[in-house]
């Protein structure tokens, strides 16, 4: 049986721990931005300007670091509470970005608004029969052209219920239909006391 302790599911849990705890003590916060939005950044994949929206953005470190490099950002977390950590996180460096709750799989924004999506750890929380969901919505919301940049745990990665481990083939098989694969490769992410350097993955998907 649920109890308050044990929230049913990764809206629940999110919603409670980012409402409870620092963002210090939280595993997946690393305090910047990943090594792969980083170099996409710096090598001009994404242009200074772009409009980026960022799914699942939590305290907001990955939006802020875009802010700082002058792209207009959305952020979307399904905590209120986490929305806040962020907007003050934002203030601090002195950077607008649009930090909102919301669900990633029905955002209330307009088709065809950005220039790239960023998701680190959306994907790997979602059911089965969200993904077809998710896919349809992050095309929905790019631009003809744009790019989404997913990152989330692999199969090689030790088992455990949450988040999910997820195979290439099922991330081509979800994301073909609205999407071409850019880039899709192995990388060190998601590294922590419990989990030592395992291998998630770095994928990029075009609008089609």
């Amino acid at each position: 049986m649920t109890t308050p302790q044990q929230p049913r599911n990764a809206r629940d849990f999110y919603n409670k721990v980012y409402g409870e705890r620092s963002p210090a003590s939280l595993e997946w916060v690393a305090g910047t931005a990943s090594p792969e939005l980083i170099k996409l950044v710096w090598e001009g994949v994404i242009p200074r300007g772009s409009r980026i929206l960022e799914v699942g953005s939590g305290v907001g470190t990955e939006s802020v670091f875009l802010a700082v490099r002058e792209m207009k950002v959305t952020g979307v977390d399904v905590s209120s509470a986490a929305v806040e950590i962020a907007s003050k996180l934002a203030a601090i460096y002195g950077v607008e970005v649009d930090f909102r709750q919301g669900d990633a799989l029905k955002l209330d924004l307009p088709d065809q608004t950005f220039d790239f999506v960023c998701d680190q750890g959306v994907f790997h929380h979602l059911r089965d029969e969200e993904r077809p969901v998710y896919s349809a919505e992050m095309a929905r919301v790019l631009k003809p052209g744009g790019s989404l940049l997913l990152r989330c745990f692999s199969d090689k990665i030790p088992g455990g219920p949450q988040p999910r481990r997820v195979t290439s083939r099922e991330l081509i098989d979800t994301l073909i239909p609205h999407f071409k694969l850019e880039l899709l490769e192995r990388v060190l992410s998601f590294s922590t006391q419990q989990r030592q350097a395992p291998l998630g993955w770095n994928s990029i998907w075009e609008r089609a």
